[in-house]
């Protein structure tokens, strides 16, 4: 179930645990963390599991409920969740983030630049006039780390994973470190901003 907005949804309440995770935040993190837990108890109530808090973890990822995988994402004009039962997904990752060129160094933390097949899955996006497709990666490879933060228990990072990209849209992931997978993910980009998800299959 993916629920999303487009701007900040501030309709929705928070519980003094949640309220405390953002107690020192600056007011535009605080409204991005409201508006996910807006969309996160709409989704949960829509898959039957409603929830009325959902507390953080020390690495900042929400704990989600017990049997549950989750995912949430912030961006200018894309705020989104998606949820699914454990018992069907293993884990389920989604991200958007500015189709905008990126930082230096940033490309090389992220992916294996001198891979042949890496650097020709940019080269060809690029060719088929794709807005800035390391951006594309990034939000790809960001989505497949959070997909793998519930699927195989830890965080590997944005760099623990070999994320390809594919004209088709599509894009292929595999471990680096940590437990073995291999995925299959979808990307877009859309009114400048680029957006990737992947959902693993349950074990």
């Amino acid at each position: 179930m993916v629920v999303a907005a487009v701007d900040h949804d501030l309709s929705g309440t928070l519980t003094d645990e949640e309220r405390a995770a953002v107690a020192h935040a600056v007011p535009a993190r605080r409204a991005e963390f409201r508006t996910g837990r807006v969309l996160v108890r709409r989704a949960l109530t829509a898959i039957g599991t409603p929830v009325t808090s959902l507390p953080t973890s020390r690495n900042g990822a929400p704990r989600w409920p017990d049997g549950v995988v989750g995912t949430i994402t912030h961006c200018l004009g894309v705020r989104a969740c998606a949820v699914a039962r454990r018992d069907e997904h293993a884990g389920i990752g989604i991200d958007a983030t500015p189709a905008r060129p990126l930082p230096s160094g940033v490309l090389r933390r992220i992916a294996d630049v001198s891979d042949v097949r890496v650097a020709q899955g940019l080269a060809a996006l690029r060719r088929s006039g794709v807005e800035s497709p390391d951006s594309v990666l990034l939000a790809a490879a960001e989505a497949v780390a959070k997909a793998r933060s519930s699927a195989h228990d830890g965080w590997f990072g944005i760099d623990g994973a070999h994320v390809e990209l594919r004209q088709d849209g599509s894009f292929t992931a595999r471990a680096r470190r940590g437990t073995a997978f291999t995925a299959t993910g979808r990307w877009a980009v859309d009114r400048g901003t680029a957006r990737a998800g992947i959902v693993l299959a349950a074990r």
